[in-house]
């Protein structure tokens, strides 16, 4: 199957950061676990300049149009777009995602704890008489059942009420990865702080928990009615990202695009502080990355150079049609964004509130570009097909276009649309011709 390449970042930022903002509202232990976890990549960094380096790049301003380079696209009506069909959110999906939901919100329960429900716990465990590391919490939240415990411990909970003291005798599997602990038997003496069980979904219910879900409904009707457009929203939108991202994609790709030196350095400083923050959100820094990836520091340069280039051709392609097309950010547009996201994430957002929280500049940008990826989709052809006959297509198009570059390649450069280098960009045309070199693509090692 084609690979996917990266399709406007700027984007992905924005939404990344409204979905945190619409999240569950536990900042501050997320914050200090970021915080620690920055400082030690912060500690690694500084014993190795290149990755001090990168962490510390500065984005320069995104250049002007007319300072990113040169492109000649073709009619966006003659391209075809195959995506799987659009998904119609359906009773199981919502009560799918208010069990979800309900089982977050769980109420205390002065009864014996069953499987499903949550103790709250502490305890202490013991191998041969002796405390080791790692064998003692308090306020200990354990979902029985879930697995999250070797096996045996969670099973001698159930039962137990508030208050219970309870000696849970365990074994450590064989090859449980601690040479001190592996195959021994432990003694854990555990105190039951609370039971908290997932309640039935009634208008009562509602009203207690009505402010922690962000919901405005005051009946299960209402709030299944309000599940369901939220459902369904994500769906439209995952839909309808999809086929921006194939069109666009395909733009590039049929392209003839040319970026300058400034595009080619905001680009590579752009997705390199993007891979960097986004990884420092779940508390990881550049070398924490390196080390799960296996990968030197020249090895993500080179990765990102590849992103770089692809995200640079997006950016002058999403510029050309925003100018061609009269696209600007206008008033009109952020509201549009506004009511977008206020349906996506199942809550009420408006300018004031964007601007406030992501700053006017990428506000502005990213109704902008969601006007310009808007357009693309009404102008190409869109066609559901089933998954299977998708990747039988892609793989059947892969190898024309494989073909198809060959003779372009033989033409040295006469013909067809091929990607000119930086530096042709500004050179007479009889100069820059036999610099026009093709775009590799590459896969993100993030996911």
């Amino acid at each position: 199957m084609r690979k996917k390449k990266m399709v406007l970042a700027a984007a992905a930022v924005l939404t990344a950061a409204s979905l945190a903002a619409c999240g569950t509202g536990k900042t501050k232990d997320t914050a200090e676990t970021t915080a620690a976890a920055a400082a030690t990549s912060s500690e690694v960094a500084a014993e190795d300049p290149a990755i001090a380096e990168l962490e510390n790049i500065v984005v320069p301003d995104m250049p002007k149009l007319k300072d990113m380079g040169y492109v000649k696209m073709g009619n966006l009506k003659d391209l075809t777009v195959e995506v799987a069909p659009k998904t119609v959110v359906d009773d199981s999906m919502i009560d799918a995602q208010i069990n979800s939901l309900m089982s977050t919100y769980k109420d205390e329960v002065d009864e014996a704890a069953k499987s499903g429900d949550t103790v709250t716990i502490d305890f202490v465990g013991k191998v041969d008489g002796e405390e080791f590391q790692g064998g003692s919490s308090k306020n200990y939240e354990l979902t029985l059942g879930s697995g999250q415990f070797i096996d045996g411990f969670e099973d001698q909970l159930i039962g137990s009420k508030k208050g219970d003291k309870v000696t849970v005798n365990v074994t450590f599997p064989e090859n449980y990865g601690n040479e001190k602990l592996n195959g021994k038997p432990a003694v854990f003496e555990v105190t039951v702080n609370k039971v908290s069980r997932t309640a039935e979904l009634t208008d009562e219910w509602l009203a207690s928990h009505g402010e922690d879900l962000e919901t405005e409904a005051k009946t299960v009707a209402e709030f299944r009615e309000e599940q369901r457009a939220l459902l369904q929203a994500q769906a439209d939108y995952a839909f309808n990202s999809n086929v921006q991202s194939e069109a666009l994609q395909q733009i590039v790709d049929k392209a003839e695009i040319g970026i300058t030196t400034e595009m080619k350095d905001y680009a590579e400083a752009y997705v390199i502080r993007s891979e960097i923050d986004n990884a420092s959100k779940y508390g990881y820094g550049l070398s924490d990355m390196l080390k799960m990836y296996g990968m030197t520091v020249d090895e993500f340069k080179e990765q990102m150079g590849d992103f770089a280039s692809d995200y640079a051709k997006q950016r002058i392609v999403v510029a050309t049609i925003a100018e061609e097309q009269g696209i600007s950010a206008t008033d009109e547009l952020i509201n549009k964004l506004a009511d977008k996201l206020s349906g996506l994430y199942g809550r009420k957002l408006n300018k004031v509130q964007l601007i406030e929280q992501f700053g006017g500049d990428l506000v502005k940008e990213e109704a902008i570009n969601d006007a310009v990826l808007e357009y693309i989709q009404n102008n190409v052809n869109v066609v559901e097909k089933e998954q299977s006959e998708i990747q039988e297509t892609e793989a059947e198009t892969e190898e024309e276009t494989e073909e198809e570059t060959k003779e372009v390649n033989d033409l040295d450069g006469e013909g067809g649309y091929k990607t000119k280098s930086v530096k042709s960009v500004y050179e007479p045309e009889s100069e820059s011709t036999e610099a026009a070199t093709e775009a590799s693509e590459s896969e993100s090692a993030a996911k």
